[in-house]
């Protein structure tokens, strides 16, 4: 059975670490697209730089931001679908952000976020997601709603401490990893593999016609989910053992090496590639 849906994580395995699109990855996923295999980026990142790739790669397939709190339709604009944390659980984790002094974002919409506590992380955020850096005095008056996401910026130690921390949340939300400085929290049912499912029924994809590739552990949910799950080969080894094939890495052209050996077998690639 042919793949027809293709779920592309961003950071780490679209994008390489100067944050570029290779020629190659470019020009497979136009060619899938082409022939009408649909392609979705899904992130945890805001919706700006997520339909910007989209647009540039010409994709099909609606953006998923925020682990798959929201579904965007990147032509259009109109949200397709979200899920929220709940206002009063997402004030007990601002409230223990500051028991603990620790940094955290909170993303009410799908543009921007806020922070009490800047530091290099929430700026680093900032400047993957290319957007401007809201510092508040207390958040607390920012979670006047129902938050799309949380996330605690600091240093890779900390975060890996903290993940093991979240591991266990049992009050309907769920803790990942994305960059090693970020451990991102939102609806238990909001993972990549929840959204992946819900455009698969949308379109009347069955599950084994789905590739999913990533390189981090909030990619897992997805990997496990798809037909083909595929880690990049420079994912770690908790991800590469969820996976059902290693690719290259994002500096190898590794999105492009899985969909030209996986997917492409039938189709003409030699028109492409010599």
């Amino acid at each position: 059975m042919g793949i027809k849906l293709i779920a592309i994580d961003i950071d780490g395995t679209l994008i390489t670490p100067e944050k570029r699109i290779t020629p190659r990855v470019r020009d497979i996923l136009r060619y899938v697209e082409s022939k009408g295999i649909m392609v979705s980026l899904v992130t945890g990142r805001l919706y700006p730089t997520c339909k910007r790739y989209a647009i540039e790669l010409g994709l099909s397939g609606p953006c998923v931001i925020y682990q798959g709190a929201m579904i965007i339709d990147h032509r259009t604009d109109n949200v397709l679908y979200e899920l929220r944390i709940p206002k009063d659980k997402a004030l007990e984790i601002v409230r223990y952000s500051r028991k603990h002094k620790l940094a955290l974002n909170v993303y009410m919409d799908q543009f921007t976020f806020y922070t009490e506590k800047p530091n290099q992380y929430s700026i680093l955020d900032a400047q993957l997601n290319e957007v401007e850096l809201q510092v508040v005095k207390d958040l607390e008056e920012i979670v006047v709603d129902d938050p799309l996401k949380l996330m605690f910026v600091d240093d890779p130690k900390t975060i890996s401490k903290l993940e093991e921390t979240f591991s266990n949340l049992d009050e309907g939300l769920i803790a990942l990893t994305s960059l090693p400085q970020f451990l991102e929290i939102v609806n238990k049912n909001a993972t990549k593999a929840d959204a992946l499912k819900w455009i698969a029924d949308r379109f009347n994809i069955k599950r084994e016609e789905v590739m999913a590739i990533g390189d981090s552990h909030n990619d897992i949910p997805m990997i496990k989910w798809a037909g083909i799950g595929v880690a990049m080969g420079n994912a770690d080894e908790k991800v590469k053992n969820s996976a059902d094939f290693v690719t290259l890495s994002n500096t190898k052209d590794g999105v492009a090496y899985a969909i030209e050996l996986l997917v492409t077998q039938n189709l003409d690639l030699d028109k492409i590639y010599v």
